[in-house]
């Protein structure tokens, strides 16, 4: 989402998400602690991943995000370094949701445009569980449908990229990265006309 803190972004059609840009300025280009690549469910509460530079001694990566950031939104994208244990996958994304609802965040689960565990069982458990909690889904999976080669690279499983944002241009809407940011933000359009929290 970094494009809409550096100004790096066209709306074209879509002027009406302005707005909601404004509102998280400053929140885009942030990479918080509590993101890694590589990162599964289970290691979210585990304090081997949290950044000893910002993070107190013991404690775990969404807690150091939410003591250091106080969010009021958190985007859940997991599930593609998650195979092979579909229970374990989704009791981790309930502790993510219960932990993120107890401190007063909402939680925005959002869906993957890879197969990496073979199926799409993680993303049906991601949909199951937005429905469980009563919480917004972004369903990106299904955008992803749309895009040549489901809007990833050759190797499956990360997204195509584009120079910028630029919503004007058509092949921008054709490669993952820019229709992923375009999607989250649309989802936090919606979140921002009901009302949340700064």
């Amino acid at each position: 989402l970094g494009p809409f803190d550096s100004g790096d972004y066209t709306l074209g059609d879509f002027a009406h998400l302005q707005p909601t840009i404004d509102r998280w300025a400053g929140s885009f280009a942030r990479h918080g602690v509590g993101a890694h690549f590589g990162l599964h469910s289970w290691t979210v509460f585990d304090p081997m991943w949290a950044d000893e530079e910002w993070c107190e001694p013991g404690e775990d990566l969404i807690t150091c995000e939410f003591r250091l950031q106080n969010p009021s939104v958190l985007f859940v994208r997991l599930g593609s370094n998650d195979a092979g244990s579909p229970s374990g996958f989704r009791f981790n994304v309930k502790e993510v949701i219960e932990f993120a609802t107890v401190n007063g965040v909402i939680p925005i689960l959002g869906t993957k445009a890879d197969r990496f565990e073979g199926s799409n069982e993680n993303n049906d458990i991601l949909r199951a569980l937005a429905d469980e909690y009563d919480v917004p889904l972004w369903e990106f999976d299904r955008v992803a449908e749309t895009l040549p080669n489901r809007g990833l690279n050759d190797d499956h499983a990360h997204l195509t990229v584009y120079g910028r944002n630029d919503y004007a241009d058509p092949e921008a809407l054709t490669r993952g990265y820019p229709v992923s940011d375009l999607t989250a933000l649309v989802v936090l359009d919606a979140l921002r006309q009901i009302g949340i929290r700064e």
